[in-house]
């Protein structure tokens, strides 16, 4: 008798153990998540898709495994071009299109895959948008696109065997750590180009921004080709928003033009010249932190 409630004794903390464990890891194995983000650049023409981490991870628990973004577009109407990743040493590839499925047969499901396999390089601040990679399309595009969402009639297993959907997968959330998309991104395709034939007419060359990445500060050579003018450098985030300017005088002909970025987050920028009642839009760099 006194065995027999011993064992008793014994084996019912040792279950309610086993289920603290268990919901301890559950907790932390959902505490850290990440959304996905897609939009619209300032410059009209670049899409950019960025992560949202609930969660803050340093190495080593930052590595990142594998990842998987798929957007649905308008059928026959996009292709991607000028893939461009949005940090250094970390490589995306434009893997698979499949085409008007039989469950969505209006639209097509572009997949871009990390193929920086195991990378440390990714930085995961809780809050911080963190932009991943920018795409633009040789096509001309009526309607919009959109993240493909968990809820989407083309999910796996689907009619094509097709390996779709979202997916990112971080040392610190114990695997699989996408929950969803930021909110409901429905981004218009149309490229609305804001350069125009002003910088035809006024720039010789596209100006060259460099370095890209910068950190502290970036330069911008151009070829003027009117008279000398003044004007303002204005910087912008992926929103619109100025976040930066600097007051020039172009001469006639080659000008250097450095514009301090040490104070800005990471991130996407626009760099545009306004002068008169005029806006050019130049060009785009990426802002990194140390």
């Amino acid at each position: 008798m006194n065995m027999l409630l011993s064992n008793t004794f014994y084996k019912t903390p040792l279950c309610h153990l086993v289920t603290a464990i268990l919901i301890v890891f559950s907790c932390s194995a959902v505490s850290g998540q990440v959304s996905f983000k897609l939009a619209k650049l300032a410059d009209g023409e670049t899409f950019c898709v960025s992560l949202i981490p609930q969660k803050s991870w340093s190495s080593p628990m930052n590595i990142t495994s594998t990842a998987q973004v798929t957007i649905k577009v308008p059928t026959n109407s996009f292709e991607v071009e000028d893939l461009v990743s949005m940090h250094a040493d970390v490589s995306w590839e434009y893997n698979s299109k499949s085409i008007a499925p039989m469950e969505s047969a209006q639209f097509d499901y572009l997949s871009f895959g990390l193929s920086s396999m195991g990378t440390k390089q990714l930085e995961y601040q809780e809050g911080v948008e963190m932009p991943l990679f920018t795409f633009k399309n040789a096509k001309i595009c009526q309607g919009s696109i959109e993240l493909m969402s968990n809820s989407d009639p083309f999910k796996s297993p689907n009619s094509k065997r097709a390996n779709v959907g979202n997916s990112i997968t971080i040392f610190g959330a114990k695997g699989e750590a996408y929950v969803g998309n930021h909110s409901k991104n429905v981004i218009p395709c149309q490229t609305e180009l804001m350069v125009g034939a002003a910088v035809s007419t006024q720039l010789e060359t596209a100006p060259i921004v460099y370095p890209n990445p910068a950190i502290n500060e970036v330069f911008v050579d151009l070829n003027w080709l009117e008279a000398a003018t003044e004007g303002h450098f204005i910087i912008k985030d992926i929103n619109g928003r100025s976040v930066g300017q600097k007051a020039v005088q172009l001469a006639t002909g080659f000008n250097k033009i450095d514009l301090n970025v040490k104070g800005l987050a990471g991130g996407i920028f626009v760099i545009e010249f306004q002068h008169e009642d005029q806006t050019l839009v130049l060009e785009r760099f990426v802002k990194q932190n140390r």
